[in-house]
């Protein structure tokens, strides 16, 4: 980094490179998961079939269903904490769609206030069409 003329007399303060990396040598590409078995098929499996949270998600439902009728413990009881979980994972995904559901009404009205014309051809491709 040059010294500006116009920084002038603060540059006598401050160090000539202020460039520092957060995380050096950290990507998006970099990223890997230590799988406890073969990591070409874990790998296969997560990217090809479900992914954990799909995978957990099923097992919560079984275990869930199986434990139907169950009454609650206490809170050390498995069923009861998996109980509460489950009903923090729910409310996650429907704040999420929540959350998308209002940015897509926002971003339609911003369009059809820019352009009427591709608001509606948007709006159009999402109603369904009758089956012949």
């Amino acid at each position: 980094m040059s010294t500006q003329p116009f920084m002038w007399p603060f540059n006598l303060f401050a160090p000539g490179n202020l460039n520092q990396p957060i995380l050096p040598g950290w990507s998006f590409g970099n990223i890997s998961v230590n799988y406890a078995g073969n990591v070409e098929i874990e790998k296969d499996v997560v990217e090809k079939v479900a992914s954990f949270g799909k995978q957990l998600g099923i097992i919560t439902e079984a275990v869930l269903e199986l434990a139907e009728g169950r009454p609650d413990g206490d809170d050390k009881d498995p069923i009861t904490r998996l109980r509460r979980i489950a009903a923090k994972v729910e409310e996650l995904k429907q704040a999420r769609k929540n959350k998308l559901l209002s940015e897509a009404r926002d971003a339609m009205d911003r369009l059809a206030k820019s352009s009427p014309a591709s608001a509606d051809y948007v709006a159009q491709s999402y109603i369904p069409k009758p089956s012949s």
